[in-house]
């Protein structure tokens, strides 16, 4: 078995409510939620692993409110070495700081650790990667893995010249970097034909589920209310404006629509609130408030369509918290979703509105037993198949097949 090193930009427990009140962006929940189940996952399989963080936060002072990240260690009541390094967040020399850090830590690692060493990126961020390989570089027996939850060219980011321009000089400079990874943990079969790697090995880990301990809620919606709930990304292209038009569409004062989470699309959302009071937006809440709100919903719903390419690329966090919930989901079929998940929730391939609207109605008048059935069924699938230890023996059979 080999010494596994793990960089990371999740949020310590001990340090968590800290970061998220000095937020001024969006806060990634979905990011460090899957960071947190891998992590969960490895420890399984890896007894000596040692976890290197540097939290995945905006810069200062455009979107931090603070310039410095604490050092701190983590993690020995969880079954792992963990160390969150301490860094000088201003914008323009955050990456470059990072990187340092990174490589002299890693560095520091592969000296003190016995035997066969590996490394584990979550993400494709720049300074993790030039760090990893650096370190390869200098110990030629290091193995660099990476897990790629986005391909770099899909990932979203503001519409200026400036921008776009910085982005295809990192795009390049990842995809060089690529080239040096041994293995990949991709989201979606279909991100390997994008990489064009060859003959490099690589696995699936679409992602990972990691709340057992939830409980299905046998008290739903009062009064008779049917609750239709959507939370994410409020971006214009993950359909959000189609399910209000769709929402729209159906008159019947018993139906609420409820949407949690920021986006480009805020303002819109809050003006279809102050025309229609059945929808009731909550703006950008903890995940903690979000399973709690999927678990008392009537009906969860992800309008994003199988439209434009990025879709291939990519599985929709939400999904399997969806699922998991208990509660009856609604699902466009995407390419990036294994087909066995169409097998516990309702979905549809007609992207028209009206269609959209039809569905939402046919499935809330469905017998309530039917709809609870479905639902557990869909979270026992999840829990039993998705869980960290099943999903993360996949990255475990990568690592250690690879000499």
């Amino acid at each position: 078995m080999k010494n596994l090193l793990l960089l990371t930009g999740l949020f310590p427990d001990e340090i968590r409510s800290e970061l998220i009140e000095n937020s001024k962006a969006n806060t990634q929940f979905a990011a460090d939620a899957l960071q947190w189940s891998f992590l969960g996952g490895l420890t399984k399989y890896y007894h000596n692993l040692h976890v290197l963080n540097f939290p995945f936060v905006g810069s200062y002072p455009v979107l931090c409110k603070t310039p410095f990240i604490k050092s701190l260690p983590f993690g020995k009541n969880k079954g792992f070495d963990g160390f969150n390094v301490g860094y000088f967040n201003l914008m323009a020399l955050k990456n470059g700081i990072i990187y340092r850090e990174a490589k002299n830590n890693i560095r520091k690692w592969v000296k003190q650790a016995e035997g066969e060493k590996a490394i584990l990126i979550y993400s494709a961020f720049l300074p993790f990667l030039k760090a990893a390989i650096a370190a390869k570089k200098e110990f030629p027996e290091l193995k660099v893995y990476l897990i790629l939850p986005d391909l770099p060219q899909f990932m979203g980011g503001p519409d200026n010249v400036l921008y776009k321009a910085f982005k295809k000089f990192t795009n390049d400079q990842l995809y060089k970097n690529f080239g040096e990874i041994d293995g990949f943990v991709l989201v979606s079969k279909f991100m390997a034909e994008a990489l064009n790697m060859n003959s490099k090995p690589w696995t699936v880990v679409e992602g990972i589920y990691n709340d057992p301990a939830s409980t299905v809620l046998s008290s739903k919606t009062p009064s008779g209310k049917k609750i239709i709930l959507y939370t994410g990304t409020l971006a214009r292209r993950y359909g959000i404006l189609r399910l209000l038009e769709a929402f729209g569409l159906i008159d019947d004062k018993n139906y609420l629509l409820v949407i949690c989470g920021d986006g480009d699309t805020k303002e819109d959302i809050n003006l279809a609130a102050e025309k229609d009071t059945r929808v009731i937006y909550k703006g950008s809440i903890d995940r903690v408030e979000v399973l709690k709100l999927q678990q008392q919903a009537s009906l969860l719903i992800n309008p994003r369509t199988a439209e434009g390419e990025f879709t291939k690329f990519s599985f929709p966090s939400k999904t399997m918290e969806y699922l998991a919930s208990g509660v009856p989901t609604l699902l466009y079929k995407l390419p990036g979703i294994p087909d066995e998940y169409y097998d516990y929730c309702y979905s549809l391939e007609d992207i028209s509105i009206p269609v959209l609207a039809a569905k939402i109605t046919e499935i809330l008048s469905l017998d309530p037993i039917v709809l609870a059935e479905k639902g557990l069924k869909a979270r026992e699938f999840v829990l039993n198949n998705k869980n960290p230890e099943r999903q993360c023996e996949k990255v475990y059979k990568l690592i250690e097949e690879i000499s």
